[in-house]
Parts: structure tokens; C-alpha cells; sequence
């Protein structure tokens, strides 16, 4: 029973993930139109905000947990998998070297990026999972949400017309270890101020790591 849930929370989930693409497409062609380049900074968070008002209304966002932030394992989970994810993506061929408003630029879009993922998915997932009775949340609701993101990146790839090269392997391994490790250090704390520093250090860290690797390779 539990497994059937789960798969119906994963194609509620990929389909939540498809309307939130779409209005991010919907999002930068207006900004093209209204001549606001800046704006397309900030598509992410801007498509996040209908579904999340609505999931705040139906279901509610995942609360905050005052506990967890006081537990020094959050904070090393949030590291390893830091860690784990920076060492995974700069072995990407095409990983881009990037310097100062650049790297500032792409280090906030990963900031945005975890109001989707956390605030919008993480919460869509539990409140589905929790209205469907089934046992171990924490633990499922991780898992979807990291499953439904890799989804998405497909689906992404297609509709852009990509192959599946290795460098989207790396891409697809890299946000699902993301995903779990900070999955789970959201789903204990309910605090998504840690989530987007973590991604930001993840960011900031592998571009750093990648022009090195760039500056040693033209030695």
C-alpha cells in the first residue's frame, strides 16, 4: 500500500515539477518582452509562488522545527553532503569557471533555487505523503523529492533537446545526493535559511574548484 502511495505522490510530484517549469518559461519570456533581463534572475523563485500559496493554503508548508537547528548533526550532514556534491559536479567537462558578479550571480540562483525545491516541493511531497497515511515521512519524503528533481532535470534535458551525456549524468547524481543530504537537514529543522547557504557554499566552492582545474589543465 505504502508503495503505491509513494508512486503516486512521485507522479504528483513530477507533475507539480512540469507546471513549475512552465510557468518559468511563461516568467522569462515575459521578462524578454518587458525588456527586464534582471528579472530573469530571479524566474525560479517567481514561478515558485502560486504553488506554494496554494500548497500553503491546502496542505501547509513544512513547519519550523526549533529543535533540530540546535543538532550539531545537521550541520555536519549539511557539510558531507556539500562535500560529496562539489566533488561530484567538478568532474563535469564543461564545468565553466566563473569570477566576480558572474559567480555572485549564480551563487544567488542557487540561493532561489531551494525556494522550489524546499519550500514548494519538500512540502508538497509531505503534505501528500502525510494525507496518504503513510508511515516513515521523513524518510519518504526525501527520497520523492529528490527523485521528482532528478525527473525534472530530464525532462528539462528533452524538452531542450540535450542528449544524455556523461555531464548530465554528473548533473542528475550531483542534485539527487544534494537532494537527499539537504532533504533530509531541511525535513529536521524546517529551516531553509541553512538549505540556501548550502547550496550557495556548494555554488561558490565548485566554481572555484572547476577554474583551478581549468587554470592547471592550460599549464
Amino acid at each position: 500500500m505504502e508503495f503505491l502511495s509513494f508512486s503516486l505522490c512521485i507522479a504528483l510530484g513530477f507533475l507539480l515539477s512540469g507546471i513549475w517549469f512552465g510557468l518559468c518559461l511563461a516568467i522569462g519570456i515575459l521578462t524578454q518582452k518587458a525588456k527586464k533581463s534582471w528579472l530573469s534572475y530571479l524566474d525560479t523563485a517567481l514561478a515558485s509562488t502560486i504553488p506554494i500559496l496554494l500548497i500553503s493554503i491546502t496542505m501547509g508548508l513544512y513547519p519550523f522545527q526549533p529543535s533540530g537547528i540546535r543538532d550539531i548533526k545537521i550541520y555536519t550532514t549539511a557539510f558531507i553532503t556539500v562535500f560529496i556534491t562539489i566533488v561530484i559536479i567538478t568532474h563535469k567537462k564543461t564545468a565553466k569557471s566563473r569570477k566576480g558578479k558572474d559567480l555572485l550571480l549564480w551563487g544567488i540562483d542557487g540561493v532561489l533555487m531551494e525556494i522550489p525545491q524546499r519550500l514548494m516541493m519538500q512540502s508538497f511531497v509531505y503534505g501528500i505523503l502525510k494525507l496518504l497515511g503513510v508511515l516513515s515521512l521523513t524518510f519518504y519524503t526525501v527520497i520523492a523529492t529528490a527523485l521528482i528533481w532528478c525527473m525534472a532535470i530530464g525532462m528539462q534535458t528533452v524538452l531542450s533537446k540535450k542528449t544524455f551525456s556523461k555531464d548530465v549524468f554528473i548533473d542528475v547524481l550531483a542534485s539527487f545526493v544534494f537532494s537527499l543530504g539537504i532533504g533530509y537537514v531541511y525535513q529536521q529543522t524546517g529551516f531553509i535559511l541553512i538549505s540556501m547557504i548550502a547550496h550557495f557554499s556548494e555554488r561558490i566552492v565548485s566554481c572555484y574548484v572547476a577554474s583551478k582545474r581549468i587554470a592547471i589543465n592550460k599549464d
